[in-house]
């Protein structure tokens, strides 16, 4: 039994990373790593670095792999890939932190049920620096609880908690708390003084801080650091507030076994304590898992914007704390494991593994085509050195954008209270060819989208380019951005709402267009012209209503495209 349970509990972790690889290469991109992926792209290619945002270590680490592309969709490809192997380390950092050796029965147990978190699966592989913060607090979680050596351990832990910090800057909620319990409480086994084990900390801390000072420096980072911190601590003290209780709530769905048993652990310590009183401080059992849980608990209900992605640090160290509870549950039932086995058996396949299975099924609903249809038409339609592309959060990080353009909860006030330059201000002085509207957008302002409105024109609701519907029989328009242009009739233009909808789109032939006009008195021959900054004029017949439209570098005519909705293109909370 115990041979056939490890073979199965071997291939259900196969199968596992199996489905997380497929996951990663199809599911919807967050707006975050985008900017993740464009920044780190930015280091990468030591071009226009002013207008990377905000800059961590972990998008340092994570340049190297974004070197070798040059096309977006590739560049997303290569970040989730490495974010897949960041997602299983991390799940195996969960199962040695609860003590198991990993490749007994116990450990593959304790692995299987850490794979099995559905809030892990929602945010674990995406890419965001968040997942590295975690495999840090693990790490000195794992170093402090388990490997009781002596100073080096305490080295470990202080340099890993200074080099958490230039990750992210809210490590430090996580990082000092850890940090202060094993300093001031030392685990069994340590006889040094305190002081001694302080000074190692201290030590792995300064030499860390120097070495990531140093490489920032080299790299020509640091004041970019330094500023991009300072501007962001600024905008997240005026961002937008709200409560956990959305985040917390999703628990309730996707784990509540998970649940059960932690709130049953911390009724079980509360009794421990009130029984037991000074004797129950200790490290044995489960309560430094129980404190952990309610440090990061506490972090989650101070953060001003907690987002559910927080839940990836959550989740984690409730695992820990509800494992070690489990454990002593199993020993007190031990002598009726026979009896109680098919409810032990139904309560985790209804509490844990059917929650799991629905709430991680769910992402096959929300894949990444759309996303990289419109990466791909992007860059068809622009030049990587001339042209740019608007959308307020990078999906297109081959191209370059600038720094004020992001739009972010934290910095939108600023855009529309007059703190800040307006975005039509920003896209009159740098036209961008493309727009690409999302939930983001609409939180423009008016003024900001009737300036959109009166340059560009869509192709579908999520795409716009350059451009301009003349009345019948022409008229003059304006030109911001240099560059090619189709002219055709309406009819024949492309445009979103003059050609139908769904199937019937890709059935029926394209109407080819062409028009008999001149353009600025000179008459042109149907194909796409080259037009320079400023006004133009054309005329034609009066029953001819004639169109503008973008077509960039290389294409004659951009083409009929699919159905898109903006509001969809990135979505949150699903």
């Amino acid at each position: 039994m115990k041979r056939i349970s490890i073979l199965i509990l071997l291939t259900t972790l196969a199968g596992l990373i199996w489905f997380s690889l497929h996951l990663a290469s199809m599911r919807i991109y967050q707006v975050d790593e985008c900017t993740e992926v464009y920044v780190a792209r930015t280091l990468a290619t030591d071009s226009a670095r002013a207008n990377v945002g905000h800059v961590t270590l972990f998008q340092a680490l994570l340049s190297p792999f974004t070197r070798a592309f040059s096309c977006s969709a590739d560049l997303f490809t290569a970040a989730r890939f490495v974010m897949v192997e960041l997602f299983w380390l991390n799940l195996v950092l969960m199962a040695l932190a609860t003590g198991e050796k990993l490749f007994s029965l116990r450990g593959l147990i304790a692995l299987a049920g850490a794979v099995t978190l559905a809030p892990l699966w929602d945010y674990g592989f995406e890419i965001r620096h968040d997942n590295l913060l975690l495999t840090g607090l693990l790490l000195m979680w794992c170093t402090g609880r388990l490997r009781p050596v002596g100073l080096q351990s305490y080295f470990i832990i202080g340099a890993m908690a200074a080099g958490l910090e230039f990750v992210a800057f809210k490590s430090f909620a996580y990082t000092v708390p850890i940090s202060l319990a094993i300093l001031i409480f030392p685990p069994p086994g340590r006889k040094l003084p305190r002081w001694k084990f302080a000074l190692a900390w201290v030590v792995g801390a300064a030499a860390t801080f120097l070495i990531i000072r140093l490489i920032f420096g080299v790299l020509g980072l640091w004041e970019l650091y330094l500023l991009t911190n300072h501007s962001l601590s600024a905008a997240s003290s005026n961002g937008h507030r709200f409560w956990p209780w959305k985040t917390l709530a999703r628990l309730l769905g996707q784990t509540p076994l998970l649940l059960a048993l932690g709130m049953s652990a911390l009724v079980a310590l509360a009794v421990d304590l009130r029984r037991r009183g000074k004797a129950a401080l200790s490290w044995e059992g489960d309560l430094p898992e129980g404190l952990l849980f309610l440090m990061v608990l506490a972090v989650l209900m101070i953060n001003p914007a907690p987002f559910a992605y927080n839940l990836l640090f959550l989740v984690p160290f409730l695992f820990l704390f509800a494992y070690k509870h489990a454990l002593l549950l199993s020993k007190e039932i031990s002598g009726r494991a026979a009896a109680l086995l098919p409810t032990v058996v139904a309560v985790l396949i209804f509490g844990y593994l059917v929650p799991f299975a629905v709430a991680t099924r769910r992402h096959l609903d929300w894949p990444n085509y759309r996303q990289v249809r419109l990466m791909y038409m992007a860059e068809n339609l622009t030049d990587p050195a001339k042209d740019r592309i608007y959308d307020g959060i990078g999906m297109v990080p081959s191209r370059p954008i600038d720094r004020r353009w992001w739009l972010h909860s934290f910095s939108i006030n600023s855009y529309l209270d007059g703190t800040g330059v307006p975005v039509r201000d920003l896209l009159a002085e740098k036209p961008p060819a493309v727009f690409i509207p999302s939930y983001r957008t609409d939180w423009l302002s008016d003024e900001d989208h009737a300036f959109i409105r009166k340059q560009y024109v869509p192709l579908a609701d999520d795409f716009w380019v350059l451009g301009k519907k003349l009345p019948s029989g022409g008229g003059t328009f304006d030109i911001i951005h240099p560059g090619r242009y189709r002219i055709a009739s309406l009819e024949g233009s492309d445009l979103e709402g003059t050609f139908p909808a769904g199937m019937e789109a890709v059935l029926s032939p394209p109407i080819e267009g062409k028009i008999t006009a001149t353009l600025d008195g000179v008459t042109f021959s149907n194909e796409p012209v080259e037009l320079s900054v400023g006004t133009h004029r054309i005329e034609c017949a009066a029953d001819c209503q004639p169109t503008v439209v973008w077509v960039g570098p290389q294409l004659n005519r951009v083409g009929r495209q699919d159905d898109g909705d903006h509001r969809y293109l990135f979505f949150n909370w699903y």
